[in-house]
């Protein structure tokens, strides 16, 4: 990946399927590329997969369109693995070639790419300009969405309190719209059926901001305990803080749906300071990489763990 993102040269879909190429041309024996679904606008939805291990772990970005950033965290994580276990070189301490041999890391860097194009790019870059500029209330200014191309919430679109989600908008828009059932959303719908197939042993959603790790939704027992044990070491390793959601927290989520379905550990890390709802400025990205650049690792080696010790 030779792409330097710049605010004036985001990460884009198009860069990110080359970069997707490159890797697969790059590292035949080492990098797995399978399409899952596709987006409303026909978009494949990627999936890659490094290491061949029986412990398994998933990790996705860019449910929402403004955080395109997290999509360039994972695909350099996938590239920064790919290298290691080809060259048998260590990544902050971690063992790869041994850890990829004993679990798998698969991630699915942009779940929303045509939210991702319409935020890069505009209105006029959509197959239904006047659609999306109507849900925006005819501004042209997408910079802080975060639905979908339907102007739905992807991440309040899973089967985990679906009904009492607070807060919802009532209509397509930028943000908060459920859509009308559950998985309506071929992103989502996509991502829930790719996770079943495969059962991770854990998984993580990338978000942004906040500089916290959600980690907990209606969940005790042995499963609190252990999600509360990685969820300190993820925090000791990127300096982000642990969110309690309280008694009664709202769902819909990815990491929602996969702590009460799955009954397995899942995280939300939201990267970069707080800057409201705006896309994460891009000289962030350093700090970012230094905090994240081993947590697939980390999770690795966990659920290696969790495969032992079920």
């Amino acid at each position: 990946m030779t792409h330097l993102i710049t605010n004036d040269f985001p990460y884009t879909f198009e860069k990110m399927e080359a970069d997707i190429q490159e890797l697969k041309r790059d590292y035949p024996d080492f990098f797995q590329v399978e399409i899952i679904g596709e987006s409303v606008e026909g978009r494949p939805l990627y999936a890659l997969k490094v290491g061949t291990g029986r412990a398994k772990v998933l990790l996705n970005g860019s449910h929402h369109a403004r955080e395109w950033l997290t999509s360039y965290l994972l695909m350099q994580m996938a590239e920064a693995y790919t290298q290691a276990w080809s060259s048998k070189e260590n990544i902050t301490g971690f063992d790869v070639r041994d850890l990829l041999n004993r679990a798998s890391i698969w991630f699915i860097p942009m779940v929303n790419p045509d939210g991702v194009n319409l935020v890069q790019k505009g209105a006029e870059a959509t197959q239904q300009p006047d659609a999306v500029l109507r849900f925006n209330d005819y501004r042209t200014d997408f910079s802080g969405w975060k639905a979908n191309i339907r102007g739905v919430d992807l991440n309040r679109q899973y089967p985990a309190g679906w009904e009492t989600i607070k807060p919802s908008a009532d209509s397509p828009g930028p943000m908060n719209y459920k859509g009308p059932h559950p998985l309506s959303e071929p992103e989502a719908k996509a991502v829930y059926q790719f996770t079943k197939k495969h059962r991770f042993h854990i998984a993580a959603a990338y978000h942004s901001s906040g500089e916290e790790i959600y980690w907990k939704y209606k969940i005790d027992g042995n499963l609190l305990a252990i999600s509360h044990e990685i969820a300190k070491r993820i925090s000791e390793k990127t300096s982000y803080r642990l969110v309690d959601p309280g008694p009664d927290p709202s769902g819909g989520g990815y990491t929602d749906w996969f702590l009460t379905e799955m009954k397995r550990p899942a995280f939300t890390p939201e990267i970069s300071p707080y800057i409201g709802p705006r896309p994460v400025p891009v000289e962030y990205y350093p700090a970012i990489w230094l905090q994240n650049q081993s947590i697939g690792l980390l999770l690795a080696e966990e659920a290696s763990k969790l495969l032992t010790n079920p």
